[in-house]
């Protein structure tokens, strides 16, 4: 996929009262109180660095820099205080989310920030995040960082498989996961294992007789025999967990077997 042209903007160093400034949900990952307090800790104003924020509408949104202006502000117990700030003047939306990706390219931000940060920039500037969230919202799931709702956490497992496989093969994937196993199901090797199998395999594999045996063996007895798989033959883990699914699969399953993933009179077949 084509990177999105880079972004040309002017600003200007300026200094920004802290209650003046404000967060855009769209072009910013949630703010972690944790954190904040943490960095508050050992403040020091004098190395905080500048904090990048976008003047319009009367206030001063942040684009990056925003637990920075939360330690600032436990820190010095004023929020009329003011800190030094790059200022951009009437970005959109559109404009901060991508600004906040360059601005954080360079640094360890979290894979579910960049992705959620791409949500609200255009779908022709980032089309595989938001196609993978479409899909995953057509299959009634949802991809967060909220375990207690449920919210699937693995986004850089996704986003691989969804690049490498094409969407086809990974709606299926996360379709014969929803089904079989529900939300404890969704891990990296499962969804690779199940866009292999239908890479392979395509319209061979008969989707509901798949997760019929899978949901029947378990997710323990799927573990254990792709582990098993893999300690004897070193093979890659998608690889062990595609081989064992098969071999589900093709268990008492005369009318819709298929050829199995390996065959095992080779040894360490890859």
């Amino acid at each position: 996929m084509a990177k999105p042209a880079r972004l040309e903007l002017n600003s200007h160093l300026g200094w920004v009262r802290l209650d003046q400034m404000k967060i855009n949900p769209q072009a910013q990952r949630a703010l972690n109180n944790a954190w904040a307090s943490t960095l508050a800790e050992d403040f020091d104003p004098d190395l905080m660095g500048f904090i990048h924020v976008s003047h319009r509408d009367g206030f001063y949104y942040i684009v990056d820099g925003q637990h920075r202006a939360r330690a600032a502000a436990i820190f010095l117990g004023d929020t009329s205080q003011q800190v030094q700030c790059h200022i951009y003047d009437n970005l959109t939306n559109d404009q901060e989310a991508r600004l906040f990706l360059e601005l954080n390219n360079t640094k360890k931000q979290s894979a579910m920030g960049r992705y959620k940060v791409a949500l609200s920039g255009p779908a022709r500037d980032y089309p595989d995040e938001h196609d993978v969230e479409r899909i995953c919202r057509s299959l009634d799931l949802r991809i967060g960082m909220d375990q207690s709702c449920e919210e699937i956490t693995c986004i850089t497992a996704i986003l691989t498989v969804y690049r490498k496989h094409g969407a086809a093969s990974f709606s299926f994937a996360m379709r014969v996961i929803r089904d079989s196993y529900g939300y404890d199901g969704f891990k990296q090797q499962t969804i690779s294992a199940l866009a292999l199998i239908k890479d392979r395999y395509g319209d061979r594999v008969e989707e509901k007789k798949l997760v019929e045996r899978l949901s029947q063996s378990g997710a323990v007895a799927l573990n254990q025999s792709a582990k098993s798989m893999k300690e004897a033959t070193g093979n890659p883990a998608a690889q062990c967990y595609a081989h064992a699914m098969i071999q589900f699969y093709n268990q008492r399953n005369v009318q819709f077997r298929v050829e199995p993933w390996w065959n095992l009179n080779v040894v360490g077949v890859a």
